[in-house]
């Protein structure tokens, strides 16, 4: 089975983080976040599990235009 290091997760308004799905590619996981963000606006995270850092994120309102 292949290995999927990037963990998409978004915000909730308390402050805790859900997670929502894995993925092997880092450019699917962005690709994923906006499709997320489109669909229900808040804020959204890609996390590494290799580094252990958020490598990627969707703030929870984007400025004008994007």
């Amino acid at each position: 089975m292949a290995s999927a290091p990037y963990d998409i997760l978004r915000r909730h308004s308390d402050g805790s983080l859900i997670w929502l799905e894995s993925t092997a590619e880092l450019t699917h996981a962005r690709d994923r976040l906006q499709q997320f963000y489109s669909a229900s606006p808040g804020e959204y995270f890609v996390f590494d599990q290799r580094s252990q850092q958020i490598v990627a994120k969707v703030p929870a309102s984007l400025p004008a235009g994007d």
